[in-house]
């Protein structure tokens, strides 16, 4: 008895799965709250998985199923060749991985996952921690690098963060033995982290009314039928719809051919669409006399446009553009900044990253655009 009171996994070991949720779930439940209420302590080594099974009755890929959630809350430790060891969910972040997809994106338009990286190594020092990226410049890739994956099965990383991931990853990034936090508008995205589009309309909006505009357009790189699977509450797939109705609200009036999305047969960087959709909109019979121009990178194409044009600037067209405070645009017109931030978004990811090393629910972060007027 006294052997039993001395070892901690006794009560571990003793647990039976009563069959009345699936076992893997209940083995969960049950080694959470021994590490929660301190009868399993930090730096305890558990069992293998061989052993639990035997012990609780389960075949061992029902052990790893209940166990790999724990780890990625970080509540247990898997150390190469030495097993697997309690931690209590207050792990520090020692080192991450930062992973993005480059193959379709142009160069032009590749400045704000930079300015991602960049903030998120100084976010880092600051922490004395350390950053390791991975650049996949593979096209539309349906996996993820197996380096970097091995990386994560190996304890090399505490989480991975990453910007706008491919659809086609969405299951790997999930299926990774470690925290994810992902900038982007799909609801499978785990550690998600997104903007409020409908805000962002509404704060535009009243800024072009403000500045006396009548005739509204909008240069937006979305395609409208894109990015329907999210679970944005203000989601970024009514962004047109959105413009369209503040629009009316205010008494002011657009039209449908002043409104313009990239086609999806017909794919550009970003940079060049703004340059395109300026050209485009200012051949119309009929044109604005205010614009709003997202993301960034589109402003930049555009107002290489209006350079061209010679459009009179705020004379016949009052501009409200989306910036981005770590990539500043130097403009030669007069604009009203409607901004994000690098530096907050990857303050945002890094926090699911913790709260996920803790132990706390994963649910969305929601952002803010910040007008500068």
């Amino acid at each position: 008895m006294e052997s039993h009171k001395s070892d901690p996994t006794h009560t571990l070991l003793a647990f039976q799965p009563s069959g009345q949720r699936p076992a893997s779930s209940e083995i969960r439940t049950h080694v959470r709250r021994l590490i929660k209420d301190g009868t399993l302590p930090r730096d305890t080594r558990i069992p293998s998985t061989e052993t639990l099974a035997a012990a609780w009755g389960v075949v061992p890929n029902t052990v790893q199923l209940g166990l790999d959630p724990l780890v990625k809350e970080g509540l247990l430790d898997r150390r190469q060749k030495r097993g697997t060891f309690v931690l209590d969910g207050h792990r520090k972040i020692q080192r991450l991985g930062f992973y993005e997809s480059i193959g379709p994106i142009p160069a032009s338009d590749r400045d704000f996952m930079v300015s991602l990286q960049i903030e998120l190594a100084l976010m880092l020092e600051k922490k004395n921690a350390e950053l390791k990226i991975w650049i996949d410049g593979r096209k539309s890739p349906k996996s993820l690098p197996e380096n970097m994956v091995e990386a994560c099965r190996k304890r090399e990383i505490d989480g991975v963060v990453t910007s706008h991931p491919w659809k086609g990853i969405l299951k790997s990034l999930a299926a990774l033995p470690v925290p994810v936090a992902a900038l982007s508008v799909h609801r499978e995205c785990p550690g998600q982290v997104d903007f409020r589009y409908s805000d962002l309309m509404i704060d535009v909006v009243r800024r072009l009314a403000a500045l006396g505009v009548r005739r509204p357009a909008l240069i937006m790189n979305v395609v409208p039928e894109a990015a329907t699977e999210t679970n944005n509450p203000q989601d970024v797939t009514r962004f047109y719809e959105n413009f369209t109705r503040a629009a009316a609200e205010h008494g002011m009036l657009t039209r449908p051919e002043w409104i313009i999305h990239p086609s999806p047969s017909s794919p550009m960087s970003i940079e060049r669409f703004g340059y395109e959709s300026m050209k485009t909109l200012w051949s119309r019979d009929t044109r604005p006399d205010g614009l709003f121009i997202f993301p960034h990178t589109a402003v930049r194409g555009s107002l290489m446009a209006l350079l061209e044009l010679g459009v009179n600037v705020p004379g016949d067209l009052k501009l409200v553009a989306h910036g981005n405070i770590e990539t500043p645009i130097l403009s030669p017109f007069p604009v009203d900044w409607i901004t994000s931030s690098s530096r907050e978004i990857v303050q945002a990811m890094v926090k699911q990253i913790q709260k996920a090393l803790d132990g706390l629910p994963a649910k969305p972060i929601w952002l803010k655009y910040r007008p500068s007027w």
